[in-house]
């Protein structure tokens, strides 16, 4: 039977940059002994197979499922074998259960990375922001969507074990190298400095960031879901506009003392637990002012103008507002 290592997320953690290395080294891998099946996921990831594995019909099925009667075909003989998803995390504790029975037999560790809470969450937002039609502010956002993570691997420790549930802090000074994808091959006890391996020449999943996040935000508020997801891969390309488009966003003193505070318990609950250290982050968190008013206005030219040149769909929101002299809301705010 097979070792099989769960990587469950969170999402936010790195988690495209991995699975693009397991996707793109599958055969060199399985060369050395470790499997990154085909089953079950689709270009990079097993998103497919956590999705399925939660629905009804997954459950009625189970093993009877072509899906999963093609992966567990694929992992026989395998001496390790990793699964990756960050939907995995969002299971609750029928479907784990359901996983356990499916993997019966096999030697099963999940792997969850989890982030500092502030960061996480901005981070998250970005995404949503740029992906879907969010356009709530940031710390309404926080309130909203309360995710404790230690519960997270509670959950999974209570079905596989406390001692085949390791949780890792996704932070560059604690990360192997301080690179998620090395750190993880640690974990599973591949070998070397991955120099053999390919590995991608950029960020997989850049973040959006200052006042384009703000456009896409203001943006967000005119149209359904499915059209403002439309228009992420524009966002991302307009994002090399300026450099001030890209990277983390900042976040106020007053919000990240908020956002802190929700969250102490479960920084407890993580070092006491799973001896995970979570520092409480104090002042602003640094990254790229959303808005920036004092160039929000001809940034929002700049955007539109080459949406437009460049054919983009986001282009036709060009006459949707007319902004003033946004440096007036500068002064009376103070």
């Amino acid at each position: 039977m097979a070792v099989i290592y769960l990587h469950i997320g969170l999402n936010k953690t790195g988690t495209s940059s991995l699975q693009d290395f397991l996707r793109m080294n599958a055969q060199a891998l399985g060369d050395e002994g470790v499997c990154y099946p085909q089953a079950g996921r689709d270009a990079a990831a097993h998103h497919p197979l956590s999705k399925w594995l939660k629905s009804p019909k997954g459950i009625e099925l189970g093993a009877a499922a072509p899906m999963v009667a093609s992966l567990l075909d694929e992992i026989r003989g395998a001496d390790k074998v990793v699964i990756s998803s960050e939907d995995f995390h969002t299971h609750g504790p029928k479907s784990i259960e359901h996983l356990a029975r499916l993997l019966a037999g096999h030697e099963v560790h999940v792997v969850l990375y989890v982030r500092e809470h502030v960061a996480y969450l901005a981070s998250w937002y970005q995404q949503n922001v740029q992906a879907t039609h969010l356009s709530c502010a940031f710390d309404s956002f926080c309130y909203f969507t309360r995710k404790p993570l230690a519960k997270i691997a509670d959950q999974w420790a209570r079905v596989f074990g406390r001692d085949r549930v390791v949780v890792g802090l996704y932070d560059r000074a604690q990360l192997v190298q301080g690179d998620v994808v090395q750190d993880f091959a640690a974990r599973i006890g591949l070998g070397g400095d991955l120099q053999r391996f390919k590995r991608k020449p950029y960020e997989s999943n850049p973040s959006v960031a200052g006042n384009l996040l703000f456009i896409k935000r203001l943006v967000n508020n005119f149209h359904s879901k499915p059209v403002a997801a439309g228009f992420v891969d524009e966002v991302t390309a307009l994002s090399k506009l300026k450099p001030e488009f890209q990277g983390a966003m900042q976040v106020d003193a007053e919000v990240v003392a908020y956002v802190a505070g929700m969250y102490k318990g479960d920084r407890q609950e993580l070092l006491q637990r799973y001896g995970v250290k979570i520092e409480a982050p104090s002042g602003a968190l640094p990254g790229r002012p959303t808005p920036d008013f004092a160039t929000l206005q001809q940034d929002w030219t700049l955007v539109m103008d080459a949406a437009r040149e460049r054919g983009f769909a986001l282009g036709g929101n060009a006459e949707l507002m007319q902004l003033t002299d946004c440096r007036r809301l500068v002064a009376t705010e103070a």
